[in-house]
Order: structure tokens, then C-alpha cells, then sequence
């Protein structure tokens, strides 16, 4: 038997087998590999398996444990159908990977099947938490105080009357909410419970004492015990199985003194928001048409929306708003009990008023606070019968509830990481104020000569002066006397006289000074007023945000000038037009310096149409040149090939005629009638309707890095373009940044884990954040959270881009956690192969997303490059979004964004080209009349109708009942589609794996045939978040079983991540490897698979890590971090360990707590396993 390293592939192609090259061998790891994986070759190997079409399957060992039976037969005609397919796309017989089999002794599977496993370890982890809220909403709660104690602390009010001081609600299930004055910061102000038995209020320190100086850093005792008392120290590790439950939970949970204790108690949090999005949300065009709808706004977005064809219907239906509300907490309690608006008037006292005021009102203020409780519970009692009718797996309430348990843990270096980030972004503004002020008063002298009106970016600023005004002088009545006093002085004026004469001129000085005399208007607008607060001297306005900026940068988009105009928003001028010459009736362009403009701009080249062929021969070899010594000739190449598809052919445009033939954009709008010119609009990423506010925001970024938008004004613009970049990311989130809610803890707050590990720092800081996050904050069931899950990965050139790696674990801790491979692009391909042959990778979508080979091209993202011509990135935003239901006007759109140099004839063509190849053609095909129409197929044998490559959405493509349907075929994905569009379009849409069903305001017999778009993406999305929960239950087991010390830290997209104690961390490694593997094997036994392909079955690289951040390698240089996490912060590189590794590491894949060494004859018996026999099942679904 030969030995190969683990971390080396083989390549099976039909016929061959061979080894990559370039691979470094684990020569040292040798010999302990034939234990846990088998390093024979695929003809010799005892573990091998592979499906009919030859795509590699889970080993035979794993393939027992979980499936336990034989994968199905598949029909010889059917595997011709498959092949035929996978030929018509130019992937059969294509090489395959085939990679070292993995074999190891998984946890015991509970039930018969892996469905059955996964229902009973959700039941085990919330029977105590669906046992204590069925009493919760089967109790009527009782009365509310008449009155409120006004003490430190918690106070219980009992049947009787009574008020006691306690030292926390002693209770297994509350409703629970929390007040905040906003004027005094993170601290809670108050917060009211109540539970069937009793009523409570609590009341923080900073409300009863009125001390002259507060901390500003938050600690434990500012916080609201739940479970401990005030002077703990250490806390217990005894804690109690409990349930509280509000609306927007995650902002009352992070008042919650322990949980932010690192080995948290056993409180489990119910959002009534979450329940309440699930089952009846809004997305988000529904919330902008509600909103519409009920207060009868005419803007323009509203009537687009409102007016929209929808689906080939006449007018639009409004029967879903009858099914959903808003989420506040106000709507959703008028929606689903009927209710009286809640009395929200006293909340702004909380948000604009002061401590003196909460006094004053106290009574009040805590009946407001009680008043939210009672509605709270009112509408828990409603929606959760209603959330366990729609979502009957208890896999998705086990989900949401360990979603609700984010946790992070920052230390000193988080302050540091802020005052960095801020000092740098000042410093940079600065320097990028003191740049446009100086391009400002370089401008402003442009007024003398009226040389202005030779600038083509100036020229039409308000350049008009006021002149410095004294006062008429008094005249005073001459008398015989005076007229004598004055024939003197005539004779003589001493100096004295001329002295006094000067002096007397101060009368005639206006009492109000003169803003800048002399100075042009759009200047003056620049500057502050002397009497104004903010007054500094000279432009001290002006910034990126003010309409003159552009202008003062002489910003050119492709060469052109840039150029304002009040209708279409900011665009550029394009010179050379002839047809409007002489005109005069514009008094906006008769100003216009045409010879300026065209002195800057190239010359057009030659109309080809007047062109001989040897002149066009010469034309192409002068391309040909440039490019051949390395010049930039991609703006000729574009201007030759569309000169070639449009020659003699003068554009059609409803924007304006006999636009130049040479250029494509936006345009021509001839209403911006200047002479000697076309304004062409600068493209919109929302499309032509859109206007461009400001070519500096943040959209227009990536313009400015491709050199697009450019500057005329020398280095000094160039700079300013580039500070404006480096400052975007902390300007728009340093806000959120700042404001997140940090609890500093002290040393006998944290474990002993942390306190005596060597790396401890006694005068350090070690604190905790817990981010809001609201459960299922879409109606796809996605999280939401402000900051964290929006965050971004670090940028070079962005001030504060490296924020996710300032979260740290405290010492004796690491982070844990992997990205799932291609997630929502396996779910949409794995349920294209279901619906197809039934066979992983049948598909052209399946198999290029099981075998594809970025290197071969044979990825879905490399082949839409290649077809369409972009990109591989650009592809993969094309991709996900063509799986999420957009159609071809996206493409469009999208295209025209990452290439604005395209025509929209050529936009359009191309998109169709990719949407024809990818999502194919709709035919009218013949389905029987018993019902039993799967939408996979085929179809492709008749063709009563057929779309021929038109530009419009799929929005528009309903297919007809119950006769005839209409289907996708011919196209690489088009099995997904079909799939994808017969789970939307039936009576009651649920996902495929955990039967979720959609929200009541999408469901069709409300929404009749629109927001299509939206019930495609959900099937994709709320499957997605079906997988999470499934890994969040899995992992809980595993960690709770065989003792894991860790606990759920974050899911960002589609990465998760644990603090784990460094310890635990390969055998939590290992755990997610698992986790993984389970659930794909529970989203293929779902969909009727009886195997799963070895290619996904594990992560290609679990991260084990100190700080958050993409990649373990990443230093995450920035502008604020100039010399990376290691010199900068200390934070060393962490580690990414593929199954292999983890399996060597892990005694051959055991998830036992016993770290023996490793020995040679160990792997001469089986590694030992839990002890799960004896646990207890739990019966049917709650």
C-alpha cells in the first residue's frame, strides 16, 4: 500500500489517475494516516464509492452510520437523459477530483434516520423552554400596580398588594422590557417584569442618587441581575433553565447582567418581533407600499412601485396587507389582538428628556414601561401557537433561541482600536478640508479677468459680487460761521485735522458687517459668518458633500467633463455637437467656453462610414500598436466595436436624438441645451431613473479606483479623491462603531480560566459586547443586526476597516469557526438534482458546483465570466443573483454598472445570452390532470410557447394552471428554477428540509401572482437559514454532550463562530466538521438522496483564531492600523485545519475529553465512542 499525505488530491480522469504536483508532503504525518483515511487508489481502495455519473460519494464507513442503506437504482433511460444533459453543456467526461477518503467513528445517530435525529436532540434542547412559555400563555397576568416603588433595585408586587425588595425575579418564564435616557447613554434607566404569579419594577442607581460625576464605562453592577445578587463576585456556574420574552428582545437581553459573564447562564430569549417577522412580515418593497398606501404619499418611488405592471395583471392586489403589519411593537399588537394604538407619548421623555424629568414622571413612566410588558404578552400569547403551526420542526425554534445567544469579547485594544480610527480620520479630514479650501481659493481668483468663463467646470457657478458699501455721510447745515472756520482750514489742515477727518469716516460703516465684499457668491456660500458659532477663516464649509466639490476637482468621467443639472442630476458633457450651435435661447449655455471644452477632450475618431477599408486597416493596426506596447487602448477597443455594430446607424433614443456617434452612455438629454454639446447622465446602480447626487459618494468608488472618474486639477485632486476613500468607511459607521455598548468586567467576574492563564494582564482591560441582533429579522428568517453582521473585512485604504479583528478572545480562549463552502449555491443546486434525476451533480448547475475546477474554468462563476465576458467576481454577483429570482433587467443593469461603456442594445443582448444559458427558455408544456406535475421533468419535448430572448423579468412569467405549465428548459440551471418557482407558486410555499412556511402577507392566495421575485429568493434564503439552525442544534449537542467548553459567538453570512476554550479548540474543530457533514446529510435525505458527495460533506478549513477576521493569515493593515494586527496589536497569525488534520489531531476523530498521545498500535482498534445509549429520547414534535 503506498502512503500519500494527507493534504494531497488525486485527479481522476476516465482512463488515468495521476497526483497534483507542487504539493508539500506530511511526511511526518505518514504514518498515522491509514487509520482515519484511506490512501489507496480508487480501484484498490475498500472505502471508495462513487455515483452513476462518477462524481465521488461519502466513503462506506460514513455512508453506514448516517444513511444506513444502499443508494437507489437509477433507470437507464433516465442516466441517458442525464448524460445527454451534461453533454448539451460540455462537462461530461470532464476530469473529476477524487480525494482520500474519510472513515472515522461518528456520534451515534438517534432515531432511524437522520431526520429523526435532529427532531429529537431540538426537543431535548427546548422542551424546558416550550414547557414554561405554554404556561406563560395559558396564565392571564395580573393587575398592575397602583402605585410603583421608587427603590434601588427589584421590587415584587404580590396578589395581596404587597411590595418586597428582592434581588431578582425568581422565576422560570417573564416578560420582560427595559427603559433607556438616551441623554445619560448605555445605562438602563428602569425595566418592569411580570410572570402569572407577580408583578416587579427595578430602578438603577443613577435614577435614586443624584451624583455630580457618573463613570462613563459601563460595569456589571450598572446592569440588571436576573439570576445572581449585587455583590456576587465570582459568579456560580448553577445556573437555571429560564425564558424571557419581549419585543426586539435583543436590545432588553443586553441590560442583562449574566450574559455577559463568559460561561453564561441557561436563559433562553423569545422575540415577539422574530415570531411576528417569521409568520407575518412585510419585505421590503411590501413595507415602502404599505407605508404608501396608508398615508397616501405621492412620491416618486411610491408611484413607480404602485404603478408597476405586475405580472401581466392590470392593477395590483392589496389583500396582503390585511396579513401583516409593521414591526413596532405598537402595529403588531393592533394587528394581532385588536387592539388600541399603545399610548407612545411618554416615550420621549426617555429620548429627549433628562434624569430630573424621569423623576418628576416616574409613576408614569414605569406604567408606560409595564403597559409594553402587557401588550407583549398579549401578542406572545397570539403568535406562538401560530409560529409552531408554520414552523413545525423544532429544529427552527431551537435555531432562533441559540441565535438569540450572540456573545463577543473585546479587551484594551478596542479603545485603542477607536481612538486610532478617529485620529486618523481627523487627521485625513483635515488635510482633505485644507486641500479643497486651497483648490477654492485658487478658483476664486479666477475672477479677476472674468477668466472663469473660459473654464469648463466653472463657468456656470454664481460668480456675481457685492461691493463694500459705506453709509451716505451727514450733512450738517453750514453757517456764516462755519463757512469762516472752512476758508481757514482750506488755507491750512494741520495733521490732527486729517486725523480726525479719517476717524469720522467710522460713522458712515454699516452696523452689520459685510459678508465678504468683493467675493463671488458660490464663495461666500463657503464661509462662515463672522457672528456665526463655527466661524473659522476662509471656506471652512466646504467637503466632499457640497455641490461645488466636483467642480472644483474638474472631476471628468471618461475623459469629460462633468456637469450639474437640476432635473437629471450630476453628469458629463461630451463636445463636438454642431446641431445646437448659435443658439441663444438658453441663457444657462450661452456662457459656455465650447473652444475650452474641446481643447481638453480627444479628437472624435472617424465616422467609419466615411472610412475606406484600407483606412479602417489602418485604424485596427494603430490599435493593435498601442496594445502591443502596453498602452492603455481599452477605450479604443470599446469605441471600434461599437463603431463596427452601429455604423451608418444613428442612435434611437427617447433621450435625445442624433446623439454623438462615437460615444455610448446615459443619454444624450437634449433639454440640457448647451452649445456645442451632449449631456450624457453618469450612470445610476439603480438604473436610468435614478440620478447621481454626488460623483464623490461611496457608490462611485469603484469608478474612481478604475480610473473612470479622474481629475483635471493636479495632485492635490487626486489626493482629495483619494482621502475621500480612505475616510468612507469610518465616516459612515463610526457612529455605530463608538455607541456599542461595552461592559468592562472585573477580575472576579471572569473564570479562572482566564485569571491564571499566563497571558492574563491584571491591569488590562477585558470587556464584553452583546450585539442586538433580532433573531429572524426578514421574513426569509434571516438575523439582523446594525453593525456586526453588516460588517466588512479589512480594506488597505479604508480608516477603521479593520473593526471584526478587534474582537478577542480573553487568554485561554480561541476563536472557532468556519465559512460554509458555497452554501446557497449547493441548496439551489442540490434541489435542481432532486428535481431532475435525482442524482448529485446530474445537473449542469449540480455538477459544476460539485467538480467545477476554477483553474479548468468548469466553476459556474468561471463559465459566466467567460460567456458574458466580465469578471469571475463580477459573475458570482450575476450568479447569486439569478438564484435569488432576479431576472434579466437586473443583468441589465448590472452589466451597464460594471461596464458603462456598453450600449443598452448590447446590455441587453448580452444578458439575454446569459439568461438563455443559464436559466434557458420557458416552454407551455402538457401535465397530467392528476396533479403529479414535477417540475422536473423534462418539458423539453414540446414547445407551445417559447420567450425569445426579450428583455423583461421573470416577474412577468407565471405559468398557467391547471392544464398546461409553463417550465424552464434547455439552460444549465433551468431544473433549479423549475424547482425553485414550484415550491413558490404552490398553495402553501414551505422550505423543502425543515417545511418552514412562508410569510401570510407573500403566500399566494394573498399576493395572487406578484413580489415573485421575493418568494423565489425566500425559498433559496429560508433554506439557507434552515441550514444554520440545523448546525446551531448540532453543535449544541455535540458541545453539551461531550463537554466542549464553548459556547455560540456570531453567524455572519455564512461563517459561524464559537469561543471555545484552547483546550477544546480541535475537538470543537472537530465538532463543526460533523456538524457540517449532519447537516448536508439532512438536506439530501430530505430531497428523497440516500448519499452525500464527499466534496462538500466537510469544510475545506476550519479557522481556530484569537480574533475575528476572514482569513487567519490576514495582518489587516489599514490607514488607522498601518502596521497590521501583529506589530500593532499583538495578535499572532492563527491556524486552518482541513478535516485531515483535525483527525490527527483528535486521536482519529474522537470527540472524547481524554488527550492521550498518540500511538501507532492505538489505530489497531476502534477510537472509543460516547456513551449515548442511555439518553433519554424525547417523543413527537412539541
Amino acid at each position: 500500500m503506498a502512503v500519500i499525505p494527507c493534504s494531497q488530491i488525486l485527479f481522476r480522469v476516465p482512463g488515468t489517475l495521476g497526483l497534483c504536483q507542487n504539493v508539500q508532503p506530511l511526511s511526518h504525518l505518514a504514518m498515522l494516516l491509514p487509520r482515519y483515511y484511506s490512501t489507496d487508489t480508487k480501484e484498490s481502495s475498500t472505502e471508495y464509492r462513487e455515483n452513476p455519473i462518477g462524481i465521488q460519494m461519502l466513503s462506506k464507513g460514513l455512508h453506514q452510520q448516517i444513511f444506513k442503506a444502499s443508494s437507489a437504482h437509477v433507470e437507464d433511460s433516465k442516466m441517458k437523459t442525464i448524460n445527454q444533459h451534461l453533454t448539451e453543456h460540455e462537462l461530461l467526461g470532464k476530469e473529476a477530483t477524487v480525494l482520500s477518503d474519510v472513515n472515522f467513528q461518528l456520534p451515534k445517530i438517534y432515531g432511524d434516520n437522520i431526520d429523526e435525529h435532529f427532531r429529537h436532540l431540538a426537543q431535548k434542547q427546548t422542551a424546558s423552554v416550550i414547557d414554561s412559555s405554554n404556561k406563560l400563555i395559558d396564565s392571564i397576568l395580573p393587575p398592575m400596580p397602583e402605585k410603583w416603588v421608587y427603590g434601588k433595585g427589584w421590587t415584587k408586587y404580590g396578589h395581596d398588594g404587597s411590595a418586597v425588595a428582592v434581588d431578582y425575579p425568581d422565576e422560570t418564564a417573564l416578560v420582560f422590557d427595559v427603559e433607556v435616557l438616551m441623554k445619560e447613554g448605555q445605562f438602563p434607566t428602569m425595566a418592569t417584569a411580570a410572570c402569572p404569579s407577580a408583578w416587579y419594577s427595578w430602578c438603577s442607581d443613577r435614577l435614586l442618587e443624584d451624583k455630580y460625576k457618573w463613570s462613563p464605562r459601563i460595569s456589571l453592577d450598572d446592569l440588571i441581575p436576573m439570576e445572581t445578587t449585587r455583590k456576587l463576585g465570582r459568579h456560580t456556574p448553577d445556573w437555571k433553565e429560564r425564558v424571557i420574552v419581549g419585543h426586539n428582545v435583543g436590545f432588553d437581553r443586553s441590560f442583562i447582567k449574566e450574559q455577559y459573564y463568559i460561561k453564561g447562564p441557561k436563559t433562553r430569549f423569545i422575540d415577539t418581533m422574530s415570531l411576528h417577522i417569521a409568520t407575518s412580515g412585510f419585505t421590503g418593497s411590501q413595507r415602502v407600499l404599505w407605508n404608501a398606501k396608508k398615508s397616501g404619499s405621492q412620491r416618486k418611488e411610491i408611484v413607480e412601485m404602485m404603478t408597476k405592471k405586475k405580472f401581466g395583471s392590470g392593477s395590483p392586489t392589496w389583500d396582503w396587507m390585511k396579513e401583516g403589519t409593521m414591526n413596532n411593537l405598537s402595529d403588531v399588537y393592533q394587528h394581532h389582538c385588536e387592539g388600541e394604538p399603545l399610548a407612545k407619548e411618554k416615550r420621549e421623555t426617555f429620548i429627549k428628556g433628562s434624569m430630573d424629568d424621569v423623576r418628576e414622571n416616574f409613576q408614569e413612566l414605569m406604567t408606560y414601561c409595564a403597559s409594553d410588558v402587557v401588550a407583549t404578552h398579549q401578542v406572545f400569547q397570539k403568535l406562538w401557537p401560530v409560529f409552531f403551526e408554520r414552523f413545525p420542526h423544532p429544529v427552527t425554534l431551537a435555531g432562533m433561541l441559540e441565535m438569540g445567544s450572540t456573545y463577543f469579547h473585546v479587551n484594551y485594544n478596542w479603545e485603542k482600536y477607536i481612538l486610532n480610527s478617529e485620529d486618523t480620520y481627523n487627521d485625513l479630514q483635515r488635510e482633505l478640508t485644507l486641500l479643497l479650501k486651497k483648490l477654492a481659493n485658487e478658483a476664486c481668483e479666477l475672477l479677476h479677468g472674468d477668466r472663469y468663463k473660459e473654464d469648463p467646470w466653472l463657468w456656470d457657478l454664481d460668480w456675481s459680487t457685492r461691493d463694500f458699501r459705506l453709509k451716505k455721510p451727514v450733512k450738517e447745515k453750514k453757517s456764516k460761521k462755519n463757512n469762516d472756520l472752512e476758508l481757514e482750514s482750506d488755507k491750512e489742515e494741520t495733521e490732527e485735522d486729517r486725523v480726525n477727518k479719517v476717524l469720522h469716516t467710522a460713522e458712515r460703516l454699516p452696523k452689520v458687517k459685510m459678508h465678504l465684499p468683493g467675493y463671488p457668491q458660490w464663495y461666500r456660500d463657503l464661509c462662515y459668518k463672522m457672528r456665526e458659532e463655527d466661524w473659522a477663516p476662509g471656506p471652512s464649509k466646504i467637503s466632499t458633500q457640497v455641490r461645488v466639490a466636483p467642480k472644483l476637482l474638474r472631476l471628468t468621467w471618461d475623459g469629460y467633463p462633468v456637469h450639474y443639472s437640476e432635473t437629471h442630476g450630476w453628469g458629463y458633457l461630451v463636445p463636438w455637437r454642431e446641431d445646437n450651435i448659435g443658439e441663444n435661447d438658453d441663457s444657462e449655455g450661452a456662457q459656455f467656453p465650447t473652444g475650452s471644452l474641446q481643447s481638453i477632450c480627444p479628437q472624435p475618431p472617424p465616422n467609419p462610414s466615411s472610412l475606406s477599408l484600407q483606412e479602417r486597416d489602418k485604424l485596427m493596426a494603430e490599435i493593435i500598436k498601442m496594445e502591443r506596447f502596453g498602452e492603455d487602448s481599452q477605450k479604443l477597443w470599446a469605441k471600434w466595436h461599437a463603431i463596427m455594430k452601429r455604423e451608418e446607424k444613428k442612435p434611437k433614443t427617447t433621450k435625445g436624438e442624433n446623439g454623438p456617434w462615437w460615444h455610448t452612455g446615459d443619454g444624450p438629454y437634449n433639454d440640457v441645451n448647451i452649445p456645442g454639446c451632449w449631456f450624457f447622465k453618469i450612470p445610476h446602480k439603480d438604473g436610468d431613473n435614478k440620478r447621481v447626487g454626488n460623483p464623490l459618494a461611496k457608490d462611485s468608488l469603484s469608478k474612481i479606483e478604475d480610473g473612470t472618474i479622474k481629475s483635471q486639477s493636479g495632485d492635490h485632486a487626486v489626493r482629495v479623491l483619494t482621502l475621500s476613500k480612505m475616510c468612507s468607511y469610518w465616516k459612515m459607521n463610526r457612529d455605530r462603531i463608538s455607541k456599542q455598548m461595552v461592559v468592562w468586567l472585573n477580575k472576579t467576574d471572569l473564570p479562572r480560566t482566564v485569571t491564571r492563564n499566563p497571558d492574563y494582564d491584571a491591569d488590562g482591560l477585558y470587556g464584553t459586547i452583546i450585539p442586538r441582533v433580532v433573531s429572524a429579522g426578514t421574513v426569509t428568517r434571516r438575523a439582523v443586526e446594525q453593525t456586526w453582521l453588516t460588517a466588512s473585512n479589512a480594506y488597505p485604504d479604508r480608516v477603521g476597516s479593520e473593526l471584526k479583528a478587534m474582537v478577542q478572545c480573553p487568554p485561554g480562549y480561541h476563536f472557532v469557526g468556519a465559512d460554509v463552502d458555497s452554501q446557497e449555491l449547493w441548496i439551489a443546486a442540490v434541489l435542481g438534482d432532486s428535481n431532475f434525476g435525482g442524482i448529485h451533480g446530474c445537473t449542469a448547475l449540480g455538477w459544476m458546483t460539485l467538480q467545477g475546477k476554477k483553474s479548468a474554468g468548469t466553476d459556474l462563476h468561471s463559465k459566466t465570466a467567460a460567456m458574458v465576458g466580465i469578471s469571475r467576481d463580477h459573475a458570482k454577483v450575476f450568479n447569486y443573483g439569478r438564484i435569488y429570482g432576479a431576472g434579466q433587467l437586473f443583468a441589465r443593469r448590472l452589466l451597464m454598472q460594471f461596464n458603462h461603456r456598453l450600449t443598452n442594445e448590447e446590455a441587453v443582448s448580452k444578458a439575454s445570452v446569459m439568461y438563455r444559458a443559464t436559466k434557458g427558455l420557458k416552454k407551455t408544456v402538457k401535465v397530467q390532470q392528476n396533479g403529479n406535475n414535477d417540475a422536473g421533468s423534462g418539458g423539453d419535448n414540446t414547445g407551445l410557447g417559447e420567450n425569445n430572448g426579450t428583455e423583461q423579468d421573470e416577474d412577468d412569467e407565471i405559468p398557467p394552471r391547471p392544464v398546461t405549465s409553463r417550465k424552464w428548459v434547455g439552460g444549465s440551471e433551468s431544473e433549479m428554477f423549475n424547482k425553485l418557482e414550484s415550491i413558490a407558486l404552490s398553495s402553501e410555499p414551505r422550505t423543502p428540509v425543515l417545511g418552514g412556511r412562508i410569510s401570510k402577507a407573500l403566500e399566494p392566495k394573498v399576493v395572487d401572482e406578484e413580489f415573485m421575485t421575493s418568494r423565489v429568493n425566500w425559498v433559496v434564503q429560508s433554506s439557507a437559514v434552515d441550514y444554520l439552525h440545523l448546525m446551531l442544534v448540532c453543535m449544541k449537542w455535540l458541545f453539551d454532550e461531550y463537554k466542549i467548553d464553548g459556547r455560540f459567538c456570531i453567524s455572519i453570512h455564512d461563517e459561524v463562530r464559537y469561543l471555545v476554550n484552547s483546550e477544546d479548540r480541535y475537538r470543537a474543530a472537530l465538532a463543526l466538521q460533523i456538524t457540517n457533514l449532519l447537516t448536508r446529510c439532512m438536506f439530501a435525505y430530505k430531497l428523497d438522496f440516500q448519499d452525500l458527495p464527499q466534496s462538500v460533506a466537510f469544510f475545506s478549513g476550519v479557522d481556530i483564531d484569537t480574533c475575528l477576521r476572514k482569513e487567519v493569515n490576514l495582518d489587516c493593515k489599514t490607514p488607522s492600523n498601518p502596521q497590521g494586527l501583529a506589530s500593532g496589536y499583538g495578535i499572532p497569525a492563527g491556524e486552518v485545519l482541513d478535516i485531515y488534520e483535525i483527525l490527527n489531531r483528535t486521536n482519529n476523530g474522537s470527540l472524547s475529553a481524554t488527550r492521550q498521545k498518540v500511538k501507532l498500535d492505538q489505530f489497531e482498534t476502534e477510537p472509543e465512542g460516547p456513551n449515548i445509549d442511555d439518553m433519554p429520547s424525547v417523543a413527537a414534535s412539541v
